[in-house]
């Protein structure tokens, strides 16, 4: 079954927002780290990586065969 063109392009735009709030997450870790707050920028490395997990997901599902988007 192929996604309707409407569905892909949300998928990629919530891949998208995923991957950009992993890397606000990132620099606020970096500011953490900057000013002595290694809990919180441990914190705040953990939830990029949650964000980049969310963004694999809907990656590897654009990308599998029920979707049908890469053939």
């Amino acid at each position: 079954m192929m996604l309707s063109k409407k569905i892909e392009n949300a998928i990629n735009k919530q891949i998208n927002a995923e991957l950009w709030s992993a890397y606000l997450y990132l620099s606020m870790s970096a500011y953490f780290e900057s000013i002595n707050l290694s809990g919180f920028a441990n914190w705040m490395r953990v939830q990029a990586q949650e964000e980049v997990e969310h963004a694999m997901k809907g990656l590897s599902y654009l990308s599998s065969p029920s979707a049908g988007t890469l053939s």
